[in-house]
């Protein structure tokens, strides 16, 4: 049994990809037995799985709707996570976090100042999502790309969801990259 700490930077649980993905691996969390309180938006339906606490960051005022993407709006809630991330570091023993998307920079900062080794649930490239959604902040690309490698080379295991994503990230030299693609949902 792992006591985990795991964040998921979005409203969960929503009937929709990441959303779904995540409810998957906190189920096999929950089966195996390992302990996990998991950190994610105000928004959402409430789940249970034994052995697993959701905790919410604080209702935002202005901040409703919040869709997949970029967006200052999840801006806000990831500052509000990494408060609650902080706090709960603090007062819990964790083996690792379990950090999906941009919640892997919280883990940084974790692993940083605590020595917490992380996993990073990688979706996607968050330098190359930002441009492709906003082709202004091009600039803001290189930084973050950047940054994104830090993240990958630091992470004890990269988890990207295909092969291809796999390939992007080998100039960063991760230490383990192990790919597991989405679950179709169609039958």
């Amino acid at each position: 049994m792992k006591q985990i700490l795991f964040l998921a930077p979005q409203p969960f649980y929503q009937d929709r990809g990441t959303p779904i993905a995540v409810n998957l691996m906190l189920k096999v969390y929950s089966e195996r037995g390992d302990v996990l309180d998991v950190i994610t938006y105000h928004e959402g339906e409430d789940v249970t799985h034994p052995n697993i606490q959701l905790i919410r960051t604080p209702s935002v005022p202005l901040i409703s709707n919040i869709r997949p993407g970029f967006s200052w709006k999840k801006l806000v809630c990831d500052t509000c996570m990494f408060f609650q991330a902080l706090h709960l570091v603090t007062t819990r023993k964790y083996q690792f976090v379990h950090a999906v998307e941009e919640s892997v920079f919280i883990a940084l900062v974790l692993k940083l100042l605590f020595g917490i080794p992380y996993l990073y649930d990688m979706d996607s490239s968050l330098s190359q999502q930002i441009v492709e959604q906003y082709p202004k902040l091009t600039f803001v690309s290189r930084v973050l790309g950047f940054l994104e490698g830090i993240a990958v080379k630091q992470a004890e295991v990269v988890i990207p969801v295909c092969d291809r994503l796999a390939e992007d990230i080998r100039h960063h030299n991760p230490r383990k990259v192990v790919v597991l693609p989405d679950v179709s949902l169609v039958g």
